[in-house]
């Protein structure tokens, strides 16, 4: 499979885990024919090789020092929305309360059966051949990422249009939300349902502020974006 025109595909893989990596990198080797396998050990070392070169897919680990796969995510969504991405997650994806979007193709639970992987990353290759529409990463798929992921973190989102708003989250529960004069419940719902331009990740202070969110993240996403139940999210 060619990516565009003779070009081979390049898929970008983050991952800290030596081990891991070694076991990726031997048996990606025989779909060579396919995509060719770029590593990387964390999110800034990834952001350096998208700077650099064309890349076709990211797979991502969440869990990295320096910098983690959520703010590589987030670095594709706002400066390479033409790249699909692939999750990889310690955390079992019962955890999610939602099926993800379409925008994140996949998550791989560990351990996995690597060939799984390639069979995905070729799918994933193919389809964008064949379509090219890919649009970046929805604000859903974030906000389930950091609630399986258990993170803790400021989630700052940018609106089109508007100026940005906060999500602060502590082991991965949502407890307070601001977005111009909102606060709480009310601020995380309009930024839910906003059309977004960018995302940013910032550390939680030391003394966080108060809780003022109680709702749970599913409900809020499906009152936010008006889904009578699960099944008619997606």
């Amino acid at each position: 499979m060619d990516a565009l025109g003779d070009t081979m595909h390049k898929v970008l893989i983050a991952e800290d885990d030596t081990v891991q990596m070694v076991r990726f990198i031997r048996i990606l080797e025989k779909y060579r024919d396919n995509f060719e396998v770029i590593t990387a050990r964390d999110g800034k070392e990834a952001i350096d090789v998208l700077k650099q070169e064309p890349v076709s897919l990211v797979v991502t680990d969440i869990q990295m020092p320096r910098m983690n796969g959520l703010v590589l995510l987030a670095y594709v969504h706002t400066y390479h929305p033409n790249i699909p991405c692939i999750v990889i997650t310690a955390y079992g994806t019962a955890r999610l309360k939602y099926k993800l979007p379409r925008d994140i193709l996949r998550i791989f639970q560990k351990p996995f059966d690597v060939n799984d992987l390639a069979y995905a990353i070729m799918a994933a290759l193919e389809q964008k051949d064949a379509s090219g529409d890919v649009q970046g990463i929805s604000i859903v798929s974030f906000l389930n990422l950091i609630e399986m992921e258990q993170n803790s973190c400021i989630f700052e989102i940018k609106p089109q249009n508007k100026s940005a708003g906060a999500m602060y989250f502590e082991n991965g529960i949502l407890y307070d939300a601001e977005f111009g004069d909102l606060t709480g419940e009310a601020a995380a719902l309009e930024l839910i349902s906003a059309k977004i331009e960018s995302y940013r990740f910032k550390s939680i202070p030391q003394e966080k502020g108060p809780r003022r969110i109680k709702a749970e993240l599913s409900d809020l996403i499906r009152n936010a974006l008006g889904f009578a139940s699960e099944d008619e999210a997606w």
